[in-house]
């Protein structure tokens, strides 16, 4: 047996044993990307670098032998911080988004393409929900929205965007006519390589929403604007109970002076009642700081969110939501001030939520156009030519996102490690390249980051020609030997391959993971 300490921790492994099961053993959570147990270390990533502060040396967890008298670091700055010039390394040759260009534009955060993909899969049930879960207002937001996300649709590139903001307003149209009562399943393709807690196989939609269990909180919102009724909207769901003051008689007061023509006044009160049916309390007519003091809502209530021009108190407690020219705006300042309550109730840092990470390709290069376009085109073609194709405009969206957002630890370590979405490449951004496709599996070379993993499990099984490096320097990569099919390379292992994928560069064509 090796005696050593990892992080202080004094722990006992058998000889030969690795500095990454020592670290196990200390209950020490050291990265991976290019090790699998089945597969063994590859050490092609090094981000499981480690430091023996005995030697002074810097080690791979994954291959080291543990050694008696080993003093082990895994967390420490130097640590961290060698696993960061790592991760910019790998990140400076990825190429490929992890949200589309549509939902990063978008400023309250609508998941674009996945209530496209459900329109296209005739799931309107599920696409609603989306639409109203992100915008809180998709019908009204349908008729004044300045629609930014299809600005940046790259499909206006090949002929001309797709039109979300009308599929948004009729997926809230639907939430009006008939409810959500129709009770949908989404079902996700999540690894069993992901933590228990992260693990599940289905979304309920429709009168199933995932809500959050009641908390026994209470908020009160002060103003009953766009961006107000957006923050109750998500404490409500976040399982809060909400209470709205609006000293006018009716919320939303700024929109009722728009003409009929563009926006219809039983939209806007259905979608205001949306709110009201969710659980919030409204109180009208009742000017916060005349005929109650702002200081006294912080006194009955848990938190307190001003979402309009009150000037605010500087208690932990209260929160602003801006109010904006733009509704879209609103519904997004609504939604943050929103976040940072919750995050505040449950006693946590509540400074300003942390973006998430979110690699992105870019603009595409003139001579990209065409590799970009092979499999994305073909897929909505195809999405069009079914007759029973619900909507052949959602069937158009070219699919720009990853559909593994939650199982990418390319993604996950890059948030943790604290790197920017705007990744300092000291080279030349690689190439677009093709995406390759067989049957259910989509092969993004992009995305791959030579890890090796699906290179052993292919030998492994004894495919019929399996994958391998092919090239030399910047310009290797996986492929499959001879320039012959994906469908050569995988065979058998195909799904081994996919969930063992450390990034979205495998991924199945038709199933993705809440992220």
């Amino acid at each position: 047996m090796a005696r050593l300490s990892v992080n202080g921790v004094e722990v006992e492994v058998a000889n030969g044993a690795t500095l990454l099961d020592a670290a196990q053993r200390a209950g020490a959570e050291v990265p991976t990307l290019c090790y699998l147990r089945e597969t063994g270390a590859i050490t092609s990533c090094m981000v499981c670098i480690v430091k023996d502060q005995v030697s002074g040396q810097m080690l791979p967890a994954c291959s080291a032998k543990a050694a008696d008298g080993m003093l082990i670091d895994t967390d420490g700055e130097e640590v961290r911080a060698a696993r960061r010039e790592v991760l910019q390394m790998l990140l400076s040759e990825h190429v490929g988004d992890c949200e589309g260009p549509c939902s990063r534009i978008c400023p309250a955060g609508l998941n674009i393409p996945r209530m496209l993909r459900y329109i296209a899969a005739d799931n309107p049930d599920a696409a609603a929900w989306v639409a109203k879960r992100d915008l809180v207002f998709p019908a009204t937001l349908g008729r004044l929205c300045t629609a930014p996300c299809e600005k940046g649709c790259r499909r206006a590139a090949y002929d001309a965007p797709i039109a979300i903001r009308r599929l948004h307003r009729e997926a809230g149209e639907r939430v009006l006519r008939d409810g959500l009562e129709k009770s949908g399943t989404v079902t996700h393709f999540l690894p069993d390589s992901l933590p228990p807690g992260q693990r599940t196989q289905t979304q309920q939609i429709g009168n199933c929403p995932p809500f959050s269990p009641a908390t026994g909180k209470t908020v009160a919102v002060v103003g009953g604007g766009i961006a107000g009724l957006s923050a109750a909207w998500i404490c409500l769901l976040k399982g809060h109970v909400c209470r709205v003051y609006e000293k006018q008689a009716l919320a939303c007061a700024s929109l009722r002076s728009l003409p009929q023509e563009q926006l219809s006044q039983e939209v806007l009160d259905a979608e205001i009642g949306s709110v009201r049916d969710l659980g919030a309390k409204f109180v009208s007519g009742c000017q916060i700081g005349r005929d109650i003091s702002l200081d006294s809502l912080r006194a009955e209530f848990d938190a307190v969110i001003v979402a309009c021009d009150l000037v605010s108190s500087r208690d932990s407690g209260v929160f602003t939501a801006q109010e904006d020219a733009m509704p879209v705006r609103a519904v997004a300042h609504g939604k943050a001030a929103a976040q940072q309550a919750d995050a505040f109730l449950h006693g946590l840092p509540c400074d300003g939520i942390p973006r998430r990470f979110n690699s992105r390709i870019g603009r595409l290069r003139p001579e990209e156009m065409a590799p970009y376009a092979v499999e994305r085109l073909d897929r909505t073609a195809n999405a069009q030519a079914e007759t029973n194709a619900p909507d052949a405009e959602a069937g158009r969206c070219l699919h720009c996102d990853c559909v593994k957002p939650a199982s990418c630890r390319l993604k996950r370590y890059a948030r943790e490690y604290g790197l920017s979405s705007r990744v300092e490449r000291h080279m030349k951004r690689p190439p677009v390249e093709p995406i390759q496709r067989f049957d259910d599996v989509l092969f993004e070379p992009g995305k791959c980051i030579k890890c090796g993993i699906c290179v052993e499990i292919t030998q492994a099984a004894g495919s019929d020609l399996g994958l391998t490096f092919v090239g030399r320097g910047l310009a290797a990569g996986v492929r499959v030997p001879f320039g012959e099919p994906l469908a050569r390379g995988l065979g058998e292992v195909a799904l081994q391959c996919v969930r063992s994928c450390p990034t979205g560069a495998l991924a199945f064509r038709n199933e993705e993971e809440t992220g």
